[in-house]
């Protein structure tokens, strides 16, 4: 009798259940759901340039992380990004779309000194008025990159600046050869 009360007391402690079967094969454990998942890891830089609808794989320097600058030709204002160093100014608009840039926005590349310059629309779908402006800010000409065109576009003098625009904006914001630009203020080259 004592034998049966000790196997009683023990199933009761134990919560009457009896030693766990053994599987041979036991099953995978289900992945968890979605929601407790943890996701690779993010940053708030990368979620914010997946958000972006500018954002370019191909591109190094993304326009949203580019110092960008206003100034006022004639009666309108343009939105420029700073294209201070020699990474930046050998990228320009690559890779931009007539969608990825407003009417009313553009670069400006500046050079350390002066020299005679020539720029070109290597993986460039986008047209483009180039403005080769010199060390007065007084443009020298404005000349025309066709859409992948690999020849160069040259300025007539020593540009150290060029404010590139979408095609036919020079024109419409009244910029031709002789006209003084007010380029935005505390603009240098860094390299």
């Amino acid at each position: 009798m004592k034998r049966i009360s000790i196997g009683l007391v023990l199933l009761v402690i134990l919560g009457c259940k009896g030693p766990e079967a053994v599987v041979a094969n036991p099953p995978a454990p289900k992945p968890e759901s979605s929601a407790t998942q943890t996701k690779p890891e993010s940053t708030p830089e990368i979620e914010q340039k997946a958000q972006d609808p500018r954002y370019k794989v191909e591109r190094i320097h993304q326009l949203n992380e580019l110092d960008s600058k206003t100034m006022k030709v004639g009666n309108h204002t343009l939105s420029v990004w700073i294209m201070d160093d020699e990474s930046k100014r050998a990228e320009g608009m690559m890779w931009l779309t007539d969608k990825d840039v407003k009417d009313t926005e553009g670069m400006l590349f500046i050079f350390k000194d002066a020299a005679t310059r020539s720029f070109w629309m290597q993986n460039c779908p986008l047209g483009l008025d180039i403005c080769y402006i010199d060390s007065k800010c007084k443009v020298l000409n404005v000349g025309v990159g066709k859409p992948y065109d690999e020849s160069g576009v040259p300025c007539k003098g020593e540009a150290q600046f060029v404010l590139e625009l979408k095609p036919g904006r020079a024109a419409r914001f009244g910029i031709k050869a002789g006209t003084v630009l007010k380029l935005p203020t505390g603009i240098r080259a860094k390299e």
